[in-house]
């Protein structure tokens, strides 16, 4: 038995064993790490040296290699891919062996083959290479991004070399367990900015060129690696001695200021978490305009796309203030994890996305207690449920990673499930022995790589734990358990009885899995609270006394799995709904939306919990009704093309315009970024349902704005813009548009493109799907239109057939990982069997058999939907129209 007591000595009296490891997670050895390339040929350091000219969409390059052969080889292999070699030389000794190169497209390889046929001695070599590349459209590899300075573009150069882009920059052995350390040289023409991951030494002109030279970097993997090329403003700061720079399109210099504040709170915070301080130098963050995706954790040169780290007070929502906080924390986090240690393989890659999404909401909830991160983390936790209890999902820990499929791994199933695994094991080993364990992992695994094994290890050294045990169970299988929970009063005590299956929205699914977990669960009763580990398919626990208090399991929401009541039981909890924490609250509707979609609980008694929303006050009203919206908007979608679909958009509308009233339109000063957020979304979604009432108030607004007469605010700017392109005539719809094209940041551009996405005309829909050919929109926005005119309007099949039609021209912008989303990404709409066959069939066609898992994923969430339609749409189209939520809290005064 495991029990940590909070607050009073509860003893549980566990019945059955634990039960043992059920296999083994080894400690990083470098020879046994998976991978294509030879342990025998291990590269210790390169001298890079490019010539980059953001004007060319080439570039030419020389690259020197100091390696270590461990026994005579007959080849050397390294990774290269989409480059043309010019010459290649072994040097040995002072001595030059001319190599000849064979490229080997399958695994993007170069085959060097000594030119005299003797074979490669053991010992320290120099491999010299000079080759030609080219530079990418899409933000992968070296790739091209255009800035608008002054209404004319403006072009730079920037890279993302993770997971398999470093091999089309330099010859380069590709694989994360080959640390080496770097040292660049780039060739620009004058009047560039240049920045790589360490400070220049020294900058020579040589004719109409300068010639940068930068630090030797430590050692590292090679998709670590960046460079850029451009013009930038900077804006400088210092933090414990430690300069930090953050480099934006000229005239944007004053939107990082709230990103540099971030940096100043984490970067002390983590290096004092860790009890490592940040490792180089200077910390350089780029904001790149256009192209790239997300952000890249870059040792010492993070870079973002724009609306990722620039914030605007005057034009940015509060959802994008909270986005930068947590986007700029978990890059930096990445320099511990990720940089600092390395995961050994794409295997292990949830040892870098996992932690530094764990991390970064911790960060966010230390300097942002107002945000409520415990209970915003349910949002996204929630969507990645809905993949792990469908029939297309993975573990963690999914083994072998295939190059060709290595995004898939880049997932939530990494991000969103590794982090919230890592919170409940927190919970249960407690904050200190979890500190003390990631602190001493950090120390001894520092410059090198590192492993689940090596991880666990150091977890179970602070903790006195079998943490290895338990962590298994959750890393290295899919899926995650329901918990059956029943209890009753016998002899002066409380027998509390759980069990434990897999948890699925279909048969094959759940049921009679013999999968088990080890499950901390954290037990509460009044101000009672416990902690204790359920190992065995069922088990009982003895809590002393008896009371009507309700008993809740997984109590404040930390735990990775989905909970059961019995009727009594539930009775009891939803009596107290509104009396219970707000995690508590939230964490009840969360699971009895999941239960209600795999057909469980009746869907009835979820709508039940829904009426009850508005007599909640408290922490936990703002979420409830933003969890609310995300399932009505679920219900919606599995309801379109039946006439349920009325019914529910108006009991929509029923809860959610007098939760607007209560807010009132105008933002009052002191509101909580969740108010704020929470009234931008109600706008929108009410729209969204038809409600007339809203449309013609945000339409009202939106026109007065246009015109000049009376600016929106800065919080509710996002969600009138939005319900005025889903409701816009012509003039509205040239407006947007028109800005549209004449957005000079990414933030607008993204609010532009979606309301225009949004529209109810299906000719205006057509425009905006062309827009995705035509030139002026950066390839981000111009590949993500399908997608939205899928989600965002009534006319999915007319967006699904666009890129299927434009498919060479789309895969070309997209680029080789963005293409695979091309298809999934506007099968939003559907809910019947046939159109999930249909993807999987027309996915493989385009994308090829690396695409599968992809399309699978979302084939999936279709056929989840068209089960909920088969099931729900007759009883709701009945029940619905007399459902009434409770009243409401006095609406604001006037």
């Amino acid at each position: 038995m495991q029990m940590r007591p909070t607050g009073f000595l509860l003893a549980f009296l566990l019945i059955c064993c634990e039960v043992a490891a059920q296999g083994a997670q080894e400690r990083f050895d470098f020879r046994r790490t998976p991978g294509h390339l030879s342990k025998d040929v291990i590269p210790s350091s390169y001298a890079l040296r490019l010539n980059l000219d953001p004007a060319l969409d080439v570039f030419g390059a020389t690259v020197a290699i100091t390696l270590r052969v461990n026994k005579p080889m007959a080849v050397i292999e390294l990774h290269a891919h989409e480059l043309e070699a010019d010459s290649a030389q072994l040097v040995s000794l002072g001595k030059q062996r001319g190599l000849n190169v064979s490229a080997r497209a399958a695994t993007q390889t170069w085959v060097l083959t000594p030119e005299d046929g003797a074979p490669i001695p053991t010992g320290v070599h120099e491999l010299a290479i000079a080759y030609r590349g080219i530079v990418h459209g899409s933000g992968e590899g070296l790739f091209r991004a255009e800035a608008s300075v002054g209404g004319q573009p403006q072009r730079m150069l920037a890279t993302q070399l993770q997971a398999i882009f470093a091999r089309t920059l330099f010859p380069s052995f590709d694989e994360p367990a080959f640390r080496a350390d770097f040292e660049l040289t780039v060739v620009a023409p004058a009047g560039y900015q240049v920045l790589s991951n360490m400070p220049g030494t020294k900058a020579l002109a040589r004719g109409d060129s300068v010639e940068h030279s930068f630090a030797r970097t430590p050692p590292m993997p090679s998709y670590l690696v960046a460079v850029a090329v451009g013009h930038f403003d900077v804006l400088e700061g210092r933090i414990d001695g430690l300069p930090l720079r953050i480099l934006t399109a000229p005239g944007k210099r004053a939107q990082a200021q709230y990103a540099l504040e971030v940096t100043k709170q984490v970067v002390p915070f983590y290096a004092s978490y860790f009890r490592q301080p940040y490792t180089l130098p200077r910390l350089d963050q780029l904001a790149v305009p256009g192209t790239r995706w997300g952000a890249m954790e870059d040792w010492g040169l993070i870079s973002y796309a724009e609306d990722n780290l620039l914030y605007d007070p005057a034009q940015s929502s509060p959802e994008t203030q909270q986005e930068v906080f947590s986007i700029v924390a978990h890059e930096i986090a990445h320099q511990w994890f990720g940089n600092l240690v390395t995961a050994a393989t794409w295997n292990e890659i949830w040892l870098n996305e996992a932690f530094a999404t764990w991390l970064a909401d911790k960060a966010a909830d230390r300097f942002n207690p107002r945000w409520q991160v415990n209970l915003q983390r349910r949002t996204p936790i929630d969507r990645v449920m809905l993949r792990d209890g469908g029939t297309s999902t993975r573990a963690i820990r999914s083994g072998p990673v295939t190059e060709s499929r290595v995004f898939d791994v880049f997932d939530g199933i990494t991000y969103t499930k590794g982090g919230a695994v890592l919170s409940m094991l927190e919970q249960w080993l407690g904050p200190q022995a979890f500190q003390r364990g990631l602190a001493r992992y950090i120390a001894q695994r520092r410059l090198s790589n590192a492993t689940a094994g090596d991880l666990w290890f150091h977890l179970g050294r602070a903790s006195g734990r079998d943490v290895a045990a338990v962590a298994l169970s959750w890393t290295d299988q899919e899926g995650f358990p329901l918990v059956r929970v029943s209890s009753r009063c016998e002899r002066g005590a409380t027998l509390l009885s759980t069990s434990q299956q897999r948890f699925g929205f279909v048969a094959t699914n759940s049921g009679s899995s013999t999968q088990r977990w080890q499950i901390p669960l954290q037990i509460r009763r009044g101000a009672q609270t416990a902690t204790v580990l359920q190992t065995q398919a069922q088990q009982t626990f003895r809590l002393p006394g008896c009371s009507d208090e309700p008993l809740v399991v997984n109590a404040g929401g930390e735990g990775f799995y989905r909970v059961e009541y019995d009727a009594q039981g539930f009775a009891a909890i939803s009596r107290e709904f509104a009396k219970l924490s707000a995690a508590d609250q939230v964490m009840l509707l969360s699971d009895s939306f999941a239960l209600a979609q795999a057909g469980t609980l009746p869907m009835k008694t979820f709508f039940a919990l829904l009426a009850a929303i508005p007599s909640v006050q408290g922490a936990g009203r703002e979420m409830l009704t933003a969890l609310a919206i995300d399932d009505l908007l679920l219900l919606d979608k599995a309801l379109t093309g039946t006439a349920a679909q009325s019914a529910l958009r108006a009991a929509a509308v029923r809860l959610l315009r007098p939760e607007l009233a209560r807010l009132g339109w105008v933002p009052r000063t002191g509101e909580s970024s969740q108010t704020l957020a929470l009234r931008a979304g109600l706008i929108e979604k009410l729209a969204w349902f038809d409600d007339a009432q809203s449309i013609e108030e945000a339409l009202r607004r939106f026109d007065r704005d246009a015109s000049g007469g009376e600016p929106l605010p800065v919080s509710t700017r996002a969600g009138v813009v939005r319900a005025a392109g889903m409701h816009a005539n012509q003039a509205r719809f040239d407006d947007l548009l028109a800005r549209l094209k004449n957005a000079e940041g990414m933030e607008d551009r993204w609010l532009f493109a979606g309301a225009l996405a949004s529209g109810r005309d299906g000719a205006r829909l057509q425009q905006v799907l062309d827009l995705s050919l035509a030139a002026g929109l950066s390839p981000n926005v111009a590949t993500s239109l399908p997608g939205m005119v899928a989600e965002r309007s009534p006319f999915g099949e007319q967006a699904y057939r666009f890129p299927r039609e434009n498919w060479p021209a789309l895969a070309a912008l997209a680029g080789t990982a963005g293409r695979q989303w091309l298809l999934p990404g506007v099968s939003m709409a559907f809910n019947d069997s046939a159109a999930a066959a249909r993807l999987v069939d027309d996915q493989r066609q385009t994308a090829g058999t690396d695409g599968a898992a992809l399309a699978a994923r979302f084939a999936a969430r279709i056929e989840l939907l068209a089960q909920i339609r088969q099931r729900e749409a007759a009883a709701l189209s009945e029940f619905l129209p007399a459902w009434r939520p409770a009243e409401p809290l006095p609406t604001r005064p006037k």
